[in-house]
């Protein structure tokens, strides 16, 4: 599949990462159940991916699967959401991850991303954005990291909570 890149648009929405300790996730009841399955699955290590079959059917919608290039070492979207999708206007399957950010806000989103794979651990946070109406979105996501051989951190799943996914929260 070829390298799908944004459009300019998307790529100038303002964001703001707010962490949030795992131990919230049972405020979010579908994401709880989705870090449960993966806890399952990672026991003998982290998970190469994760099976859509496995999750809550309700999760469905928000679940991304993300991999790292062999060959350019970009972060790929493989499998967007339908969620994902929706809120960037457009298929995001395929696109590059540095693309799909400000210039100036992707290194930022890059260390974190490598901090949450170098641990190994799931990842809970709130994110907010300015839509294209000048007004603030927001939604919890949990990244699940996965790995192709059982050691290198390679590959992350990406779930947003339906239940939080672009609540309004103001302008």
């Amino acid at each position: 599949m070829p390298l799908q890149i944004p459009t300019e648009r998307m790529m100038a929405l303002p964001r703001l990462h707010v962490p949030m300790d795992l131990g919230r996730i049972v405020d979010f009841p579908i994401l709880a159940r989705c870090l449960d399955v993966w806890r399952s699955n990672a026991r003998n290590g982290l998970p190469a991916t994760v099976d859509p079959t496995e999750m809550p059917l309700e999760a469905i919608k928000g679940i991304s699967l993300v991999d790292r290039d062999g060959e350019s070492g970009e972060w790929i979207v493989r499998l967007a959401s339908t969620l994902m999708d929706q809120g960037h206007g457009q298929s995001m399957s395929g696109c590059v991850l540095s693309q799909t950010y400000r210039d100036e806000d992707f290194p930022g989103v890059l260390e974190r991303l490598e901090a949450i794979l170098a641990a190994g651990e799931p990842n809970l946070a709130r994110h907010e954005f300015t839509g294209s109406r000048n007004r603030r979105w927001a939604y919890v996501r949990l990244i699940l990291p996965l790995s192709s051989d059982g050691v290198a951190r390679d590959r992350y799943a990406l779930l947003y909570d339906p239940a939080t996914f672009g609540r309004r929260i103001g302008t």
